[in-house]
């Protein structure tokens, strides 16, 4: 794990190095360079732990979906992570910087709490629907628990892209952190993605064992997505409670 975060800080450093060269002198080979950098810190942003792995796991070995399901949720879960920095960013800049002392701090712990309670109340809806969800539920209610795992997996900022957007809002270059952003995002599709293909085809595979593999398997799958629901809502309480208790 230590090799792991030491690999992210290094790219990040590199991020780090090209933006401000970008800043200091364009250069468009410059700019394919960081591309490829977030492209590739994506991916391994997106390995480290949480991200909806789990999530996206237990789901596609607990039912039976098309190869495109696994493509939308990997998309929605790397565009919430993402774009929630770009949007958390966009209010530090344009609200918190008019506001000033102690007041800025308040308003920052309030935008946390808000943060927390929101993850803890779609930890709850989702464990809702887990728990008295039924299995001839119908396509648009699937479609919604989608969409809330989408959500709940995804709604903490990705703090690599938060960095980038803050930077280069104050360096007036938006656009080249908005890519970077993008990039990083991509990165994190394409190993979810790949995740979920291989969870698709995991249960293909569990299918074919005997009837005690597969009830096996669904267990092991149902522990597994009970467990990453509770850690959505257990991280959504420390987040306002760390604040709350100070």
């Amino acid at each position: 794990m230590s090799f792991f975060i030491e690999i992210l800080r290094f790219m990040d450093n590199i991020l780090n190095e090209k933006l401000r060269d970008l800043i200091d002198n364009f250069n468009i080979v410059t700019l394919l360079l960081l591309i490829l950098i977030s492209f590739l810190y994506g991916i391994f942003h997106s390995a480290g732990p949480g991200h909806g792995k789990s999530l996206v796991v237990s789901l596609f070995l607990k039912e039976k979906h098309p190869i495109e399901k696994s493509l939308i949720l990997s998309a929605l879960i790397s565009i919430i992570h993402t774009g929630s920095a770009i949007i958390l960013a966009l209010l530090f800049y344009f609200v918190f910087t008019g506001v000033k002392g102690m007041f800025q701090i308040k308003v920052q712990s309030y935008f946390i709490v808000a943060s927390g309670v929101l993850i803890t109340v779609v930890g709850l809806i989702f464990l809702t629907f887990k728990i008295f969800g039924k299995d001839s539920e119908k396509r648009s209610v699937k479609d919604r628990n989608l969409l809330l795992i989408g959500i709940s997996a995804g709604i903490i900022p990705c703090p690599a892209a938060l960095m980038i957007s803050l930077l280069t809002l104050s360096k007036g270059i938006f656009i080249i952190g908005f890519i970077s952003v993008v990039s990083i995002s991509l990165g994190m599709f394409s190993l979810l993605s790949l995740i979920g293909f291989l969870s698709i085809k995991g249960r293909n595979s569990i299918l074919l064992l005997s009837d005690e593999g597969l009830k096996r398997g669904e267990i092991f799958s149902t522990v597994i997505e009970y467990i990453s629901i509770l850690l959505i809502i257990l991280i959504g309480v420390l987040m306002f409670s760390s604040i709350l208790l100070k």
